[in-house]
């Protein structure tokens, strides 16, 4: 273990929720190991443990400083963040260039502020094309780089690999695959799992996630995830719950509920699809979604990280994507692998459906939902599946990732 002589100035940009999730389990594991803590066995909430040090502390204390963009987890544990996260977090090529002024504005005040601050080392969290600006910078003023989460050059643009290889000092994947991918490149590369497998427990207890949601412990449930952003709600919103709708004419016992991340989004989805609530029995739950997925039988999902917790939760799904023609044309132009969702990806087949864009019709949908009520045994033969790969997964990831930092630190 290593133990700093100073305070440490830690640098982190997390631009997204999931970000700011994985932001904060790595400050606690960074603080405790600092401390001469051990998380593995006991880990302890958001909030609690030790906390950052305050901005004013002294060069003579013995603590670590974290400065940058982070959410409210981090902020939670003492993050000094410079910017609001979500302020600078938008989707897709169009919606990304309306917003481009103020991302390079944000992204030059934050590279000018870390080398002021002489920060000892920083840490990107995802969001590549905006933190391996700042980590090529940086590290060419000598302070040492991190990028959590791999870009991924797997599956499109694949050519960054030459400017990953030039930013970045360390890099920490989340998936196995993606290590092998970057060690084959001659990149100093660590596979430190996902802090989800830790998070999510092997066994989910259903029948007390429900009875916190609904009444009936029996109810045959589809759970949907029309995404957290707004162009997801968008394009998205509506025909997930006409799907449903489909879902509800061929079988009166199913019932349905719709997780959405905040109140904002919510009043975007009933401005979207209030007219079509009347029709079916629709439960709408806002910021709590872990509950949602272990109350649910099946789920219908947006590709990215839910597709996942969907997984660690053992849920059978079916995985939509839709966007702007724009967006979605040029990313099927870039994009090189077979699959968008994470359970097709780890295992490189096509585990469950995936049904994007014009294809994403609410029939087609609800008939590959229906599907999974209508033979249980690909359920099951899905959940055993599942259980590998969350086995694969659980490898204490913040912990892991704290103690590759430290070494890199000390190196």
């Amino acid at each position: 273990m290593v133990l700093l002589a100073k305070m440490l100035t830690i640098g982190i940009v997390a631009l997204e929720p999931s970000a700011d999730i994985l932001g904060a389990g790595l400050m606690q594991a960074l603080l405790a190991r600092q401390a001469g803590l051990d998380l593995k066995d006991e880990r302890t909430g958001v909030g609690a443990g030790p906390r950052a040090c305050p901005t004013r502390a002294t060069e003579e204390q013995d603590c670590i400083q974290f400065v940058g963009v982070g959410g409210p987890r981090m902020a939670a544990i003492g993050f000094n963040s410079y910017y609001s996260f979500s302020a600078l977090s938008h989707m897709g090529f169009v919606e990304v260039i309306k917003h481009l002024p103020k991302l390079l504005s944000a992204r030059r005040y934050l590279l000018s502020q870390f080398i002021q601050q002489k920060i000892d080392i920083f840490i990107g969290i995802d969001a590549p094309d905006f933190n391996l600006y700042l980590e090529e910078r940086l590290k060419k003023k000598s302070i040492k780089t991190v990028h959590y989460v791999s870009p991924s050059v797997w599956a499109w643009r694949s050519g960054r690999i030459h400017r990953i290889k030039r930013a970045v000092d360390l890099l920490l994947t989340l998936f196995p695959f993606e290590a092998q991918f970057y060690k084959k490149n001659a990149m100093k590369v660590q596979f430190v799992g996902h802090p989800l497998a830790d998070e999510i427990g092997f066994d989910i207890d259903i029948n007390e996630a429900r009875r916190n949601l609904i009444s009936d412990k029996d109810a045959k449930i589809i759970a949907l995830f029309p995404g957290s952003r707004s162009a997801e709600i968008n394009y998205m919103a509506r025909t997930f719950l006409e799907a449903a709708s489909v879902c509800y004419a061929q079988d009166p016992t199913l019932q349905f509920i719709v997780a959405l991340p905040n109140e904002e989004i919510k009043q975007q989805f009933l401005v979207k699809c209030e007219d079509l609530l009347t029709h079916f029995p629709v439960m709408i739950q806002v910021g709590d979604s872990h509950s949602v997925l272990a109350a649910a039988d099946v789920v219908l999902v947006k590709s990215g990280t839910v597709t996942l917790e969907a997984l660690l939760y053992k849920k059978p799904m079916v995985i939509a994507y839709m966007a702007s023609p724009i967006s979605f044309w040029i990313a099927r132009k870039l994009i090189n692998v077979k699959y968008i969702g994470l359970p097709n990806l780890l295992t490189d087949k096509p585990l469950v459906p995936e049904i994007l864009q014009e294809d994403a019709k609410p029939a087609v949908l609800a008939q590959a939902l229906l599907a999974y009520f209508k033979d249980p045994q690909k359920s099951v033969a899905l959940k055993e599946e599942y259980q590998r790969i969350h086995s694969q997964l659980r490898c204490n990831a913040s912990e892991m990732a704290a103690k590759a930092i430290f070494e890199l630190l000390a190196s």
